[in-house]
């Protein structure tokens, strides 16, 4: 018998590496032989494994395929760990998710993907009814899709070169020109700071409670450094961002969003503010700043 055929490495994978299909073989052989197309001869041979071993290498497995994705979720890991529910969580990923091959994803990656997919569904069930959980797994989850994004890094790159040449910008610089952030940059909203208590939980401290006040994070990729770094940001950024794609110079766009009854000394303290920020995210190349279409571009184009 030809153990070496596809049909035979491919069932003896799905042993090692589907809870499901290991009970079947076990329970069911007949009907496993059938779903695999595996010979009389090659059902003999799996069958004659031994038991327990198979079990021990498919168990010894599973755990290495789960510790992988602690990796890019260390906290969530660690918050499920203080809680009890890591085992819960492994078991239901093990046998909801196969690791079925993939052309465009990396396996761990992909696991990642379903881990937090996982976790988000048994939250929205409320099997996982754990404090601050959902911010910290969306945390974590939105640094590591910038980070294992190709195009992510891509942006961040182009944003550093475009900034290289102009390593810092002043005031009047940013309210004249375009201002546009870049592919490897996302803004999150989520119910409280859980910057601090992520930490806390990855250095293997106990956390202290966020106060539950709404927060924005912005996530950014750091080119060269192949990290992710976070920044908290007011709403005043958040509507800045949403409108600068456009082409419009900076002080157009706070003219938008500022209450037009505002005193102007309101007025100019915001766009001091709103200017600060930006040129903390320019220095982090989250940002850069292109020839704006406003009218005073124009009436320079004009002489």
């Amino acid at each position: 018998m030809d153990t070496d055929q596809s049909a035979f490495q491919t069932a003896f994978a799905r042993l090692l590496t589907d809870p499901q299909a290991l009970e079947r073989f076990y329970d069911d052989p007949a009907r496993f032989a059938e779903e695999n197309a595996l010979s009389a001869g090659q059902m003999s041979a799996l069958q004659s494994l031994d038991k327990d071993r198979l079990r021990w290498i498919s168990g010894s497995l599973s755990v290495k395929r789960f510790s992988l994705v602690e990796t890019y979720f260390p906290a969530t890991f660690a918050l499920l760990r203080r809680r009890r529910a890591l085992s819960k969580v492994q078991r239901s990923l093990i046998a909801t998710y196969r690791p079925i091959k993939s052309e465009r994803l990396i396996r761990a990656f992909r696991d990642a993907l379903w881990f937090a997919e996982l976790v988000e569904r048994h939250i929205d069930r409320g099997e996982l009814d754990i404090p601050y959980l959902t911010d910290v797994m969306r945390c974590e989850r939105a640094e590591f899709m910038l980070w294992s994004d190709a195009a992510s890094a891509e942006s961040a790159d182009d944003f550093r070169s475009r900034n290289a040449s102009r390593p810092s910008v002043t005031e009047e610089e940013l309210l004249d020109g375009a201002v546009r952030a870049g592919r490897h940059v996302e803004l999150h909203e989520l119910s409280c700071d859980v910057l601090p208590f992520i930490q806390a939980l990855v250095d293997g401290k106990a956390p202290l409670d966020p106060e539950p006040a709404p927060t924005l994070i912005l996530f950014g990729r750091i080119a060269v450094a192949d990290r992710v770094q976070k920044a908290r940001v007011g709403r005043l950024i958040k509507s800045f961002l949403t409108r600068a794609d456009g082409g419009k110079p900076t002080r157009e766009i706070l003219a938008e969003i500022l209450e037009p009854e505002a005193e102007p000394a309101a007025r100019a303290a915001a766009e001091r503010d709103c200017c600060r920020a930006l040129q903390k995210l320019y220095a982090l190349n989250f940002v850069t700043i292109e020839e704006s279409a406003g009218p005073r571009a124009r009436r320079r184009s004009l002489g």
